[in-house]
């Protein structure tokens, strides 16, 4: 009989995802807006945010787009 390798047990997550979603897109919208600043390429933060809504369901644009609205006004020119 051979003896199976151990196994730490870690809980499985059966919740929603929506506040990890939101951590996840606000980190988004962080890095874009950072790219922004440094290279002012439209085309290429267009090109991140189009690919959002595939990645992270339906919203998910808008939502990177809001949050980056927010970075801007309350946690870069403060």
């Amino acid at each position: 009989m051979i003896k199976r390798p151990f196994k730490p047990w870690y809980p499985k997550h059966t919740g929603p995802l929506e506040p990890d979603r939101t951590i996840i897109l606000m980190g988004h919208a962080r890095e874009l807006l950072t790219t922004w600043e440094v290279t002012k390429d439209k085309q290429l933060v267009d090109r991140h945010l189009a690919t959002m809504d595939k990645r992270y369901g339906q919203g998910a644009e808008a939502s990177v787009r809001q949050y980056m609205r927010q970075v801007a006004k309350y946690e870069r020119h403060a």
